[in-house]
């Protein structure tokens, strides 16, 4: 054998063993976009379904929460989402640790017995090490039956505690504006990229758009989320209720997002 055909075969082994390929970079494997699909079981949802497998993850939310009965809407939407291997997680908010983690355990039964959901999403988690054993009992209890996927936001950097402990914690949650200017504390690049999320908003134009997800390579971001939906009033927006105006382009420029 040829020097240069043994080198690409070893090279292309190692590649292999690695878990990268060609074919994986092409397909831009390696980061995903996580959808805070805070909007009804409709057009919207079928449009985050249809850009599998760059969704990787959405976050269901009927009513800051589970609601008060299966919505059969939902279920269907679950299920195609799911078919599409893209995760679905039930949204669950815990007060920053001052929620009863009895009423917290009970949103998880619904999610899981309504929508065999793959995990949870727990909102306004704290980033104090005083609470993570607070934590601690609900990603033990989120992970005792199926659907043990752990997501933890904060919105900010924990204590590093959070981070071991989740399958994936979102680590910056604010606006364009607040990214582009972001320095994450070193100790995050030491950790896989799929265990960090990032979710910005006010991203108001493509060019903004494909800036952050630049940004978001260099800091190790193995999930993102880019939209123009606007957070201005706390009391009257949600950035969370609509897919961005360039949705399309955003799934195309995570389909070469891909770096080593």
């Amino acid at each position: 054998m040829k020097l240069h055909s043994l080198i690409v075969v070893v090279w292309a082994a190692v590649l292999a063993f690695s878990g990268f390929t060609p074919q994986a970079e092409a397909a831009g494997l390696c980061q995903g976009i996580a959808v805070p699909a805070y909007f009804p079981p409709g057009p919207l949802w079928a449009a985050a379904i249809g850009a599998a497998p760059r969704t990787a993850v959405l976050i269901m939310n009927p009513d800051s929460g589970p609601g008060a009965s299966k919505d059969m809407d939902y279920a269907v939407k679950v299920t195609a989402a799911q078919a599409a291997g893209i995760k679905v997680l039930g949204y669950v908010h815990t007060s920053y640790g001052a929620r009863p983690a009895l009423e917290v355990k009970s949103e998880i039964n619904a999610y899981k017995a309504w929508y065999s959901v793959d995990g949870i999403f727990l909102d306004e988690t704290s980033p104090d090490p005083l609470y993570l054993s607070y934590y601690r009992v609900l990603a033990s209890y989120i992970r005792g039956g199926k659907g043990g996927f752990v997501m933890l936001n904060p919105g900010v950097v924990p204590a590093e505690g959070y981070v071991r402990l989740a399958d994936t914690t979102v680590v910056f949650e604010d606006s364009y504006a607040v990214y582009k200017t972001w320095t994450p504390p070193a100790w995050l690049l030491n950790y896989p990229a799929a265990k960090l999320t990032h979710l910005v908003h006010d991203a108001i134009d493509i060019r903004q758009m494909t800036d952050a997800v630049n940004l978001s390579r260099s800091r190790n971001a193995g999930l993102l989320y880019i939209t123009n939906d606007t957070f201005i009033n706390k009391d009257a927006d949600d950035p969370w209720d609509s897919l961005p105006s360039y949705w399309s382009t955003e799934v195309k420029t995570m389909t070469y997002a891909c770096s080593r």
